[in-house]
């Protein structure tokens, strides 16, 4: 049975071995300027977003980044880079 949030999953996937490591504490924005930049990403992000919501989506952004690097998020923070969102937890080892 494949996950409501599958496209999303790929999608993370996809942008994340596109960035270098080690990675920073603000990956989640990192992701979403990935997005942002590059115009498949986009086009991608944005048929999640008329399927399944803006929030959802962005929300799911940020809990695969977590799941798929290891990494844990202390701290919400207002995003400053993107406008794909308003906010992004940073993550550390």
């Amino acid at each position: 049975m494949t996950k409501k949030t599958q496209g999303v999953d790929e999608l993370v996937s996809k942008v994340l071995e596109a960035i270098s490591q080690p990675y920073g504490e603000d990956l989640i924005e990192d992701v979403f300027l990935a997005i942002e930049r590059q115009l498949s990403w986009q086009r991608r992000y944005d048929e999640l977003v008329l399927e399944l919501g803006k929030n959802t989506v962005n929300q799911w952004v940020g809990q695969y980044t977590k799941q798929i690097t290891g990494l844990k998020n202390p701290k919400q923070v207002p995003a400053k880079r993107s406008k794909l969102t308003k906010s992004y937890s940073k993550l550390y080892l």
